[in-house]
C-alpha cells in the first residue's frame, strides 16, 4: 500500500514539473544572439538575425536585464547597417 502511495505520489510531482519547464525554456536568453554562445550549427541570414535580435528586445525586462538588452540593441543597429551599407555597394 505504501509503495502504492509513493508511486502515485511521484508521478503527480512529475507530472506536475513538466510545465515549469516548459515555462523556463520559453522565457530563456537567446545567448547565440547575446554572446555568441550556444551557436553550433546555427547560421542566419541577415534577414533571419534581424527579426531574431527584434523578437528577443521584445521580451524586454521580464527575460533580459537592462545592459544586455542594450547591447541587443547595439547589435540589432549593427546588422542593419552592415545591410544598408551591402545595398549601397560597399560604401563607394
Amino acid at each position: 500500500m505504501k509503495r502504492m502511495a509513493l508511486t502515485v505520489a511521484a508521478a503527480i510531482f512529475m507530472l506536475s514539473s513538466v510545465p515549469a519547464f516548459a515555462e523556463m525554456t520559453q522565457g530563456q536568453k537567446d545567448e547565440c544572439l547575446l554572446a555568441s554562445k550556444n551557436c553550433t550549427a546555427q547560421v542566419d541570414d541577415i534577414y533571419k538575425r534581424m527579426h531574431k535580435l527584434d523578437k528577443e528586445i521584445k521580451k524586454g525586462n521580464r527575460v533580459y536585464t537592462p545592459a544586455e538588452l542594450q547591447k541587443l540593441r547595439d547589435k540589432l543597429q549593427e546588422t542593419q547597417d552592415m545591410l544598408k551599407d551591402m545595398e549601397l555597394g560597399g560604401g563607394n
